[in-house]
């Protein structure tokens, strides 16, 4: 049975992966030629927090983040990350997302420490 590609959100500390993924159809968005989950950080870390050993009122951006996209046309995955996501794990975050073609992209929205302070420093 062919696995296949699925859109959602992730985080990542280094030894823990929790994905809330779903089909590419449904309640997805098609924006510029990927087709993206409509799932946010933000909404989802009450129901993950614990998973990091965090409480819903911990920010939901200490723990690496991401989200997966498909290129409408070729069904390929992205793996959108941060500079706090290891690339030894994003073959981990393909595989729970059923990616069998993918790449991966820094997104500045995913970064975290001082690279996202600087985004906000004059």
């Amino acid at each position: 049975m062919i696995k296949r590609p699925m859109v959602g959100i992730w985080w990542d500390d280094g030894k823990r992966l929790v994905a809330l993924t779903h089909a590419y159809t449904g309640d997805v968005t098609h924006v510029g030629g990927r087709i993206d989950s409509n799932l946010s950080h933000v909404d989802e870390w009450p129901n993950v927090a614990q998973e990091f050993g965090a409480s819903a009122e911990d920010e939901y951006f200490t723990v690496p983040r991401g989200r997966v996209v498909l290129l409408a046309n070729e069904l390929v995955g992205i793996i959108l990350h941060g500079n706090a996501t290891k690339s030894d794990r994003l073959p981990a975050i393909a595989r729970r997302f059923n990616l069998t073609n993918w790449k991966a992209e820094i997104d500045t929205h995913y970064l975290t420490g001082a690279d996202a302070d600087s985004l906000f420093d004059d």
